[in-house]
């Protein structure tokens, strides 16, 4: 039952999606089926989780005693050489996606992952992900470094009685190609960098697991885009080939709000904030030269235009703002709205 609901715990991402409760009226979920930069940041979680399966698996602990090749997740193969591993994508159909590419986790210290400090190195080869709706896709190539907290630890460490945190800290550089279009013919390639920080905490009662996702490197005024940053998650040229910062100004924090390791974890705070430099783009011709998208958990849906922040186990989604403005600071444009985990 406890690996049952830590494969829950793992599942859980920030890219606008989670465990939404039956709402009334609720509004429609945003499509994640098209290749833009927001269904970009969701794929990488995703495959976030599978890794997070996989090294947290009794087949990766067993693999240092043999070597085994099986299937352990629903939309990949994995193949366990001692402590590293392959998780390969044969153009597995996964849902509305298909995947293909392969992804190389391979462990840079001594000992296993779940010791004090320990380094995974993941490497994107050709990591592809197609939509079925619009032969839409989105390509990965790059590196990304996981280091394991001063704790050491794992995830399965969380279920039981003795207190345990663990630190996971990601940093990466990736390169995107995305086909907009459907038609192979107009990609763009544009660059990533990845800075985050998950803190996963029990107080070794079957109630008391929390888990936490922070913005962990900063931005000095003005040296990227316009502003100061101190807890950028991300950074890069978007799809449409403009600056971006993302930074998580509040830590999204999820709580255990059942009363067994079951749950449900509910996303009670945290808040993401998209700011975007459009000096170069066609739209600065207006006098436009910033865009700024935010995401702020934990609010309740009551109705269409009724939904007040909550920040408890009844909070069940996002108030997204989205600005335009002029190089002044004046809005042209904004909008505010209520969208369901």
């Amino acid at each position: 039952m406890k690996r049952i609901i830590y494969t829950i715990l793992i599942g859980t991402s920030i890219s606008l999606a989670g465990c939404k409760k039956s709402v009334d009226d609720a509004p429609a979920m945003v499509d994640r089926t098209k290749a833009d930069d927001a269904s970009a940041r969701n794929e990488l979680d995703k495959v976030y989780s599978d890794i997070q399966t996989v090294y947290n698996s009794q087949e990766y602990a067993n693999s240092s005693t043999m070597r085994t090749t099986g299937v352990i997740l629903p939309c990949g193969s994995v193949t366990l050489n001692t402590k590293n591993f392959t998780i390969q994508y044969n153009g597995v159909n996964c849902g509305s996606r298909t995947l293909s590419g392969s992804i190389d986790v391979t462990l840079l210290t001594s000992g296993v992952f779940s010791d004090p400090n320990a380094k995974l190195k993941i490497v994107y080869h050709d990591y592809k992900v197609l939509y079925y709706t619009n032969n839409q896709s989105i390509t990965y190539n790059g590196t990304m470094y996981v280091t394991n907290g001063p704790n050491g630890g794992t995830l399965l460490s969380l279920f039981t009685t003795t207190p345990a945190t663990v630190v996971h800290k990601v940093r990466g550089e990736l390169s995107l190609t995305f086909d907009s279009t459907g038609t192979g013919n107009n990609n763009v390639i544009r660059e990533w960098n990845v800075f985050r920080k998950n803190t996963y905490t029990s107080n070794g009662t079957q109630t008391g697991i929390t888990w936490s996702v922070e913005g962990d490197t900063s931005i000095a005024a003005d040296t990227y885009i316009p502003g100061t940053y101190s807890t950028a998650s991300e950074y890069g040229i978007s799809r449409d080939g403009d600056k971006f910062v993302c930074e998580l100004s509040t830590a999204f924090m999820w709580s255990n709000c059942g009363s067994s390791y079951a749950g449900p974890y509910i996303l009670k705070q945290g808040k993401v904030e998209y700011t975007v430099d459009l000096t170069t783009n066609a739209i600065a011709l207006l006098g436009v030269t910033k865009g700024t998208w935010s995401a702020t958990a934990g609010y309740r849906y009551d109705s269409p235009n009724n939904y007040p922040f909550d920040g408890s186990c009844d909070s069940d989604g996002y108030k997204l703002d989205f600005t335009l403005k002029k190089s002044s600071g004046t809005n042209v444009y904004s909008s505010s709205s209520f969208q369901a985990y």
